[in-house]
C-alpha cells in the first residue's frame, strides 16, 4: 500500500498569534534592547569574562558617557522606536538568520543575551502592523519595509515566509554604525498601554532593573529623552565577619552564589521592595527581589517572613552557549525544570540558611530583650560584589560580641489626676514638688508600707 502524508504546515496566523500572546509590552522592548546589546557585543567582541570581571571588580570600570554607545527609546501612540549605535546587523546574517523563528542547528553567531531566535520578531509582531528597519556597519547595511497583514496572507509555499531585504552602504564609522526599528500603525491593545499612563515608570524600573549591569558601564540607554539610571543592589555586609559565597561550574555554566545581610536605607531599615532573591544571566537581571517558591521559598527554605526582609541573595549564571542558561524565553523568569537550576537551588539554600537564622535571632518571642544581632546589623555597610568576594567559599558568619550589662531599671509612667497631685503636695507641704518626683516618693512609699523594703 502507498504510503501517504497528512499536512503538518505551519500557519502564519496561529503562529503569529500564539508566538505573542504571553508577552508584555514591557519585555518586548526588552527584546528590542536585547538586540542592541548583541550588536555591541558582537561588533566590540566583547568577553564574557570581561562583563564578569567588570562586576566583581572592586571599583567597576565606567566609561564617561560620551563615550558609551547609546540606545535611544521612544514610543507615542503613533510609533515605538528604538535606535542605536551599537555596530548594527550584518547583511549576511540578517539574510541567514537574524529573522529566522528560532536559529539554525550550529548557530554560532556571538551574543550574550540572544537565546532562541525569537525576540525580535515576537516584538516587532506583538506591538505593531507595519515595521521599517535600516541596519548598518562598518562592512555592509541593510533596509527592510515590512507589512505584516500584507505577509499573513500569503502561505503558499516556504518562501512566502521570507521577509524582503534592501542592501545599503555601509556606515563610515564604528560610532555611526547601528540599527533603527520604527513600528508603526501598532495594535489596538498597544495603543491602549500606551494611554494608560502606567508605562512609562514601569518600563523605566524594568530597563533599570534589567541592565543594571551594563548601564553606565558600557551602555547609555535613554527613554523618552531621559537617562535610565541603573538600579543598585542594596548589597550589605557586617563590618566585620563574613558573607556567604560559592563559586563552581555546573554543567559548563560557570555559577556564584551570594547571600548576605543587605544594605539599610537612609532611615535605617531594611526595603522589603528590594530584598530577596536576585538571579542575573549572563548579565541580564532575571529575577529580581523574589520571595517565592521560584528561587526556593517554602521548598528548600522557609517560607519568607517578615522577619526575613533584611535577606540579599544574588546568583550570577554565565556561559558563552546562552541556550544553556536556566532562564524563560521572555528572560524574566526562571524554568523551573532546568536541571541546572534545579541543582543549584540547592546550593542556593544552604548559602541562604546562615543569614536567615541570624535574622531570625533578632525577633525572639520575649518582646522586652533587645538581641545583640539587631546591635550588629547597625554596623551593615553598603558594598560592591568585588568587596563581597575574599576567599573561593565563605560561610556567613557575624563574631560574637559583647551583651551590654543587664539592666536593673526600669522607667516607669503613669497618668495621674492633677487634682489628687495637688492633695499630695499640700499634704506633704511642697507645692513645688514636680510629678517625676511624686511618683517616686508614691512608689518608695508603697514598698515601705508593705513592708518590701
Amino acid at each position: 500500500m502507498t504510503e501517504q502524508y497528512a499536512n503538518a504546515y505551519p500557519r502564519k496566523n496561529f503562529f503569529v498569534q500564539m508566538f505573542t500572546k504571553d508577552i508584555s509590552l514591557e519585555d518586548c522592548i526588552l527584546d528590542l534592547i536585547d538586540n542592541s546589546i548583541d550588536g555591541f557585543i558582537r561588533t566590540t567582541n566583547l568577553e564574557l569574562a570581561s562583563i564578569s570581571k567588570n562586576i566583581f571588580s572592586k571599583d567597576g570600570e565606567k566609561e564617561s558617557l560620551n563615550k558609551m554607545r547609546r540606545i535611544e527609546v521612544s514610543y507615542s501612540e503613533n510609533a515605538v522606536e528604538v535606535r542605536d549605535n551599537c555596530g548594527g546587523i550584518d547583511l549576511d546574517y540578517a539574510r541567514s538568520e537574524a529573522f529566522n523563528f528560532g536559529h539554525s542547528p550550529g548557530w554560532k553567531e556571538r551574543g550574550y543575551l540572544g537565546v532562541y531566535g525569537v525576540g525580535l520578531k515576537r516584538a516587532l509582531f506583538k506591538i505593531g502592523n507595519e515595521f521599517y528597519i535600516e541596519s548598518k556597519t562598518t562592512k555592509n547595511g541593510f533596509s527592510c519595509h515590512f507589512n505584516v497583514s500584507d505577509w499573513l496572507r500569503k502561505e503558499e509555499s516556504l518562501e512566502d515566509w521570507r521577509i524582503p531585504l534592501k542592501p545599503l552602504e555601509k556606515a563610515l564609522t564604528m560610532e555611526s554604525a547601528g540599527t533603527a526599528i520604527r513600528i508603526t500603525n501598532l495594535h489596538e491593545e498597544v495603543k491602549m498601554r500606551l494611554r494608560s499612563g502606567t508605562v512609562d515608570t514601569s518600563l523605566y524600573d524594568c530597563i533599570s532593573h534589567t541592565y543594571s549591569f551594563f548601564l553606565q558601564k558600557y551602555i547609555c540607554l535613554v527613554l523618552n529623552d531621559k537617562i535610565v539610571e541603573p538600579f543598585k543592589l542594596p548589597a550589605g555586609k557586617p563590618k566585620a565577619g563574613t558573607v556567604s559565597f560559592e563559586e563552581f561550574e555546573q554543567k559548563g555554566i560557570r555559577v556564584k552564589i551570594f547571600a548576605t545581610v543587605a544594605e539599610r536605607d537612609a532611615l535605617g531599615r531594611y526595603s522589603q521592595e528590594y530584598t530577596g532573591w536576585y538571579v542575573v544571566c549572563n548579565g541580564r537581571v532575571v529575577l529580581s527581589h523574589d520571595k517565592s517558591e521560584i528561587s526556593g521559598w517554602g521548598i528548600n527554605m522557609p517560607t519568607f517572613q517578615p522577619k526575613f526582609r533584611g535577606f540579599l541573595g544574588v546568583v550570577f549564571f554565565e556561559s558563552e552557549d546562552p541556550i544553556q542558561l536556566p532562564w524563560t524565553t521572555d528572560k524574566r523568569n526562571l524554568n523551573k525544570e532546568s536541571a541546572v537550576y534545579l541543582r543549584v537551588q540547592n546550593r542556593m539554600a544552604a548559602a541562604a540558611r546562615p543569614v536567615l537564622s541570624f535574622l531570625g535571632r533578632q525577633y525572639p518571642p520575649e518582646k522586652d530583650e533587645e538581641p545583640i544581632e539587631r546591635e550588629i546589623t547597625k554596623n551593615i555597610e553598603g558594598t560592591s560584589f568585588g568587596n563581597l568576594i575574599s576567599k573561593k567559599t565563605t560561610v556567613f558568619n557575624v563574631p560574637k560580641a559583647k551583651r551590654k550589662e543587664e539592666k536593673t531599671t526600669t522607667r516607669v509612667q503613669y497618668n495621674a489626676d492633677n487634682a489628687d497631685l495637688e492633695k499630695i503636695r499640700k499634704h506633704l507641704r511642697k507645692p513645688q514638688m514636680g510629678a517625676n518626683k511624686l511618683g517616686e516618693y508614691t512608689f518608695r512609699y508603697y514598698l515601705k508600707q508593705e513592708g518590701l523594703s
